[in-house]
């Protein structure tokens, strides 16, 4: 049996804090925090985030367009660094094949007498012009007209000991006819072209 100072001290000991509101009232209040929990996530954490991966795709996107960018003029730099090769290139070996003006048409012409003759077609008359070279003051084209007598069999050798020349020239134009008042031979008319230096 309880006595009476017990229940005196029952009665004034604290109610713990869960036990003063009615279930329904925690109930509430936890729906409630769980509301504020959820639009705080809808409103703030959720927002953040998709800016966070819009950020970061954007930013893996200027980094492959950098990257891009980087490679095309990687390889515009390489193929400049070979046109500049090339072209020097093609200014040394201009260099090394042009002839003097003065004398570059009497050392084809001399090239053409001794061919031909060991060919064993006649060469007759020659003239030559200077061509200038579009985009160069210095060097400009030598082209040699030139006119001869011979069988087909002959030509034929001529042509095949000019292309053993150590000289440097083009044939520019061929043609060859038969003559009407020999038979057999042809009356041929080639240009020769070579470069020249010193205009």
């Amino acid at each position: 049996m309880t006595s009476s100072s017990e229940r005196r001290a029952a009665a004034r000991a604290p109610t713990p804090w869960h036990r003063r509101f009615p279930p329904r009232t925690v109930l509430a209040a936890l729906g409630l925090l769980a509301a504020c929990n959820l639009g705080f996530y809808l409103f703030a954490v959720r927002p953040a985030t998709q800016e966070e991966r819009r950020r970061i795709a954007s930013n893996a996107r200027l980094a492959a367009q950098v990257a891009a960018a980087r490679r095309s003029a990687e390889a515009v730099q390489a193929a400049a660094r070979r046109i500049e090769g090339a072209d020097n290139d093609g200014i040394a070996l201009v260099q090394q094949i042009a002839q003097p003006r003065r004398s570059a048409f009497s050392a084809l012409l001399t090239e053409l007498v001794a061919v031909s003759g060991e060919a064993g077609i006649e060469i007759r008359e020659s003239s030559y012009t200077v061509e200038p070279i579009e985009g160069s003051a210095e060097y400009g084209i030598l082209a040699v007209n030139s006119n001869f007598r011979g069988r087909y069999d002959s030509l034929v050798r001529f042509l095949y000991r000019l292309d053993r020349s150590e000289l440097f020239f083009v044939i520019g134009s061929l043609g060859a006819t038969p003559r009407d008042d020999s038979g057999g031979e042809l009356q041929i008319n080639i240009r020769f072209d070579t470069f020249v230096r010193d205009l």
